[in-house]
C-alpha cells in the first residue's frame, strides 16, 4: 500500500464523466480523475478533507468491515462550488483493500421538472384558453423529463451507462431512444450498460419499444447488451422476447463497475 502511496496522490488518465477517486484503507487518495479535481479541493490528499463530519463518521461505519466488497450510500461533499454537495457514491474495494469511488452529484432537476409540470398541469385544467395557449409548453416539459428519464452516460470511451427512471412507456422508450442511439452511432462505444433498478411499471408497449432499442444497440456494439437491477417480474417479460444473443443480466451496477475497475 504503501507502493502506491509512495508515489504520492496520481491523475488517473482514463477520461470518465463522474468524479472518481481511489483511496487506501487510511482515507488516504491515491488517484484521482479530471472531474474529481474539478470538484473538490484535493490539496491535503485525504478524503476527510472534502466530506463533512457526519459523512465522514458515515464512511468509517459502512467501508470498516472489508468484507462489504461492494457499498452504495449518500455522503455531504465540500466541493468547490458549494460549501456542501450531495453525492450518491458507489464504492468497490479490490483485492490490495484499495476503495474505488465513482462520485454521482444529485442535484434534484428531475424533481424541479416534475414540480413545474404539476403546476402547468394544474393551471391547463381551469379554462379550455389556457390549454391551447400552454399546451406546447407542456409537451415540451414532457419530453424532457422522459428524455431525463434514461440519460445516455458515457464511463469510458467504450463503456456507456443508461440508467431508466420511473414507469417503462412506449412514449418514454421513444424519447430515451433517440437521444442513446444517436450517442452510440457518434461515438465507438462497445459494453453498454442499462440500469432497471430505479424502474416502476412495465407497460407492454413500453416494453416492446424497448426490446427494439434492445436489439438495436446489439446490432450497433456487435456485443451482449448488459441488463442491471432488473427485477424478477420484469425479467421474466423481457424473456418472452427472442433475445438470444443480444442481451445478459447482471446484478448490480457495483459488481460491472468492479470487474471493470479492478481488471483496470
Amino acid at each position: 500500500m504503501n507502493r502506491l502511496r509512495a508515489n504520492k496522490m496520481q491523475h488517473f488518465n482514463e477520461p470518465l464523466p463522474l468524479p472518481f477517486l481511489k483511496l487506501d484503507k487510511e482515507g488516504n487518495i491515491l488517484y484521482y480523475s479530471t472531474l474529481a479535481l474539478e470538484h473538490f479541493d484535493l490539496r491535503e490528499d485525504n478524503i476527510k478533507s472534502i466530506v463533512d463530519e457526519e459523512s465522514y463518521e458515515k464512511l468509517l461505519k459502512y467501508s470498516s468491515d472489508h468484507q462489504t466488497r461492494e457499498l452504495q450510500m449518500e455522503l455531504v461533499f465540500k466541493s468547490r462550488k458549494t460549501p456542501l454537495a450531495l453525492y450518491e457514491v458507489h464504492m468497490v474495494w479490490d483485492d490490495d483493500l484499495y476503495a474505488n469511488m465513482l462520485l454521482i452529484p444529485k442535484d434534484g432537476s428531475n424533481q424541479l421538472l416534475v414540480e413545474k409540470m404539476a403546476a402547468l398541469q394544474q393551471r391547463l385544467a381551469s379554462t379550455d384558453f389556457e390549454l391551447y395557449e400552454q399546451r406546447e409548453e407542456l409537451e415540451q416539459i414532457l419530453a424532457r423529463l422522459h428524455e431525463l428519464s434514461g440519460p445516455f452516460i458515457p464511463l469510458t470511451e467504450k463503456m456507456s451507462l443508461i440508467p431508466l427512471f420511473g414507469d417503462i412507456t412506449e412514449e418514454k422508450i421513444h424519447i430515451i431512444s433517440q437521444s442513446c442511439l444517436q450517442s452510440v452511432f457518434s461515438g465507438e462505444y462497445e459494453d453498454i450498460l442499462i440500469d432497471f433498478t430505479a424502474v416502476g411499471e412495465v407497460e407492454v408497449k413500453g416494453m416492446e419499444k424497448f426490446v427494439l432499442l434492445l436489439k438495436t444497440l446489439h446490432l450497433m456494439t456487435g456485443k451482449k447488451i448488459k441488463i442491471i437491477g432488473i427485477k424478477p417480474n420484469t425479467a421474466k417479460v423481457l424473456n418472452q422476447f427472442s433475445l438470444d444473443g443480444c442481451m445478459e443480466f447482471d446484478h448490480s451496477l457495483k459488481q460491472v463497475l468492479h470487474r471493470y475497475f479492478t481488471k483496470e
